[in-house]
């Protein structure tokens, strides 16, 4: 059993005078949170072996419509609306629609992008921007990308595009920073547990929020409650985490009116699978 010492800021094992329980473990011995945010706290700092949180969040900004929109910034520019995860593995290459994001210009001068290899391995790079004209490809074979951020420089002028091949893969909206994406993929040698999921939409308009998962090799399906809104929003917490093996696909959709904005997020604690 994991326990938290609240006044000495430690995680101790086995110990329960004066401290306060704040985990459960499966039946392998693997940590599991149930006890809300505070709990999650060793984990965050990276004082946990083999456990890592991830933060997902995303917005639709008037795409929603009367078919299913995964939850991105980008969701404005594709015309399936649904996040393109069926792009052939490859290089990336990137490109802002301001001469600003360059290195040396008043925006920014380089981003790293974050995602997964054909083996499922996480894997980052590191572009310098030249403005308006794309990049050279990088080195870096991504199968899938799940975040793109600002590493040097100052907050970005224009939009910021990440693409394989003519394919956008993700997007980092004016003066963002960072992409907005509510997708993700469950690194091989780990399970990923769902414990956090939330959304919000804007005044009168009713929306559907709902989380699908591919399991490698199947297809999309529908795996939590579906969240209904309007004008307001909801947190789902879950006491018994939803389990997610590796190499399986998350996608946060949305359906709604037009001319709708859509918030959400959702959090998932990594865990090293046994060797």
């Amino acid at each position: 059993m994991a326990i938290w010492n609240k006044i000495e800021q430690l995680l101790n094992n086995n110990n329960t005078a004066q401290y306060e329980v704040i985990m459960l473990a499966d039946k392998d011995g693997n940590i599991i949170n149930t006890f809300g945010a505070a709990s999650n706290i060793p984990i965050a700092a990276g004082e946990v072996s083999g456990y890592t949180d991830v933060h997902k969040f995303g917005m639709v900004n008037g795409s929603a419509g009367t078919t299913w929109t995964t939850v991105w910034s980008a969701a404005d520019t594709i015309a399936t609306k649904l996040y393109p995860w069926e792009t052939a593995a490859g290089t990336l290459s990137v490109v802002s629609s301001s001469g600003d994001d360059t290195d040396g210009g008043a925006g920014t001068h380089t981003i790293t992008v974050y995602g997964l290899d054909t083996s499922y391995n996480e894997v980052s790079e590191t572009f310098t921007l030249s403005g308006a004209t794309e990049t050279a490809e990088g080195v870096v074979v991504f199968h899938r990308v799940h975040r793109a951020k600002i590493s040097t420089g100052s907050t970005n002028v224009g939009t910021l595009g990440v693409f394989n091949g003519t394919a956008l893969v993700a997007e980092i909206a004016p003066e963002m920073g960072q992409s907005q994406m509510c997708v993700y993929t469950i690194p091989a040698g780990k399970t990923g547990y769902l414990t956090r999921l939330g959304a919000s939409s804007s005044k009168n308009i009713s929306t559907i929020v709902s989380l699908f998962q591919r399991p490698h090799l199947e297809t999309f399906q529908l795996t939590a409650s579906a969240m209904a809104l309007y004008q307001n929003s909801q947190t789902i917490d879950f006491d018994v985490p939803l389990t997610f093996a590796e190499k399986t696909d998350l996608d946060l959709r949305q359906l709604g009116a037009a001319n709708n904005v859509v918030a959400a997020d959702f959090n998932v604690i990594l865990v090293d699978n046994p060797v």
